[in-house]
């Protein structure tokens, strides 16, 4: 409740006073009726939300389900951000060209399926309501009343000045860190922006795969060139590559899924119980494919519609690992919304010696990844559990920051993917 204050008086008053904590809940279901948000570039699904200032008819396609038999009056709007995700201290009208407020008026019955729902679809931006600045934006989704807050996404608007080079050393810069780590060199060029006090007006994010518990922000260069920017020896550039994520599928109930110990449908819903998942810091590195923490949402019957069509299960995973007092466990992905609270959380069971969570998901496949978080730092980790290889493929986004002191907000002046091998 707390969280949903903050974001209503964020909507009111767009004060940064107000945000102390926004980051951590800036991609986040405020309703257990809220399920399977997927906010991406028209028809690429598994990439990151990000449009083009110069291009914006390439639109972001936003679905999501409402667990209900009818149809709730939904809104939407976008905040400002800053680059580290603290609201921007500009009005609304400096920002979005039109309406500050639409409605979502596009959405569907589920079909046949034994756990209603329903189906909403939005691809915006639209002619009368265009954001205007590049920079980091978060969308807002409503009730009728703005302090009824379904959920929130991030989406970026990218205004391209500036050309990003990076490399990747086999071993970091300094072998104490560990040999195994995937370091990220930078050299970003933009030789009409870096006059003005480069160090203090210039921001650089890094983010691994679509995480943001371990996402460096507000990173400074290393060197200031009159032309150009670089980013080398310095630790925040230090990434743990973990292991490739694990896989299920449950497209088709009929064939039992893989990974799929047993499916069996109770009253109201289908069950899939996974076989028990064990730690993998003990073996090599094996090659396998993933989509890098990601989810799409499909069935195996082709003549089927799965943004209606597709039914919800409870899948039941499990881990086994020893019982922890002073770090929690949590499953990581897409398949959570990359957060690690209370709905990736999971318990331990003390009769089978293991931890367990279970999840709604609708039918599709999902890539996942079990998380350490210490309770005292905060710090999440992968390697105790899933083992940490240089080898393994990850994809880094680089956003590109530079503040204007004029107009007082943060630009978006570049961004890119790379991954972290060829393959």
């Amino acid at each position: 409740m707390k969280h949903k204050l903050l974001i209503v008086l964020i909507l009111a008053m767009c004060s940064n006073a107000f945000a102390q904590d926004f980051v951590i809940d800036a991609d986040k279901n405020y309703r257990d009726d809220v399920m399977t948000v997927q906010l991406y570039p028209t028809g690429f699904e598994l990439d990151k939300p990000i449009i083009s200032l110069n291009n914006l008819e390439n639109a972001l396609h936003l679905e999501f389900d409402i667990l209900a038999s009818e149809a709730p009056y939904l809104h939407y709007t976008f905040v400002h951000c800053d680059n580290s995700w603290q609201p921007s201290d500009l009005q609304k009208h400096e920002y979005i060209n039109g309406f500050s407020q639409n409605e979502i008026m596009n959405f569907e019955f589920s079909l046949n399926t034994f756990i209603d729902y329903v189906h909403f679809d939005l691809v915006f931006p639209t002619e009368d309501m265009m954001p205007t600045l590049s920079g980091n934006y978060l969308l807002v989704v409503t009730g009728e009343d703005d302090d009824d807050v379904y959920f929130t996404r991030r989406f970026f608007v990218v205004d391209e000045k500036c050309t990003i080079h990076t490399k990747m050393p086999r071993y970091p810069y300094d072998m104490s860190l560990g040999k195994n780590k995937q370091e990220i060199d930078l050299e970003i060029s933009c030789s009409n922006l870096f006059n003005n006090r480069p160090d203090e007006y210039s921001n650089v994010t890094i983010q691994q795969n679509g995480r943001w518990d371990n996402a460096v922000v507000g990173l400074k260069p290393t060197y200031i060139y009159p032309d150009k920017l670089v980013y080398t020896e310095n630790e925040r550039l230090v990434f743990e590559p973990g292991n490739q994520f694990i896989r299920i599928n449950t497209s088709e109930f009929n064939n039992r899924p893989e990974r799929t110990k047993t499916v069996y449908r109770e009253e109201d819903c289908y069950v899939v119980t996974l076989y028990k998942d064990k730690k993998r810091n003990t073996v090599t590195w094996t090659e396998e494919d993933d989509i890098h923490g990601g989810m799409s949402i499909y069935l195996e019957r082709t003549n089927l519609d799965p943004r209606k069509e597709a039914d919800y299960a409870r899948v039941d995973f499990s881990l086994e690992w020893p019982y922890m007092t002073d770090h929690d466990i949590y499953i990581l992905g897409a398949i959570t919304d990359w957060q690690l609270d209370d709905n990736s959380k999971m318990e331990y069971d003390f009769n089978e010696n293991c931890y367990k969570k279970s999840l709604m998901l609708k039918q599709g496949y999902y890539d996942y990844m079990y998380a350490i978080k210490d309770r005292n730092t905060g710090i999440s980790m992968l390697e105790p559990i899933n083992g940490s290889f240089w080898e393994t493929n990850n994809n880094y986004t680089i956003y590109v920051y530079m503040h204007d002191p004029m107009l007082n907000y943060d630009m978006l002046i570049g961004c890119t993917t790379i991954k972290s091998h060829d393959k």
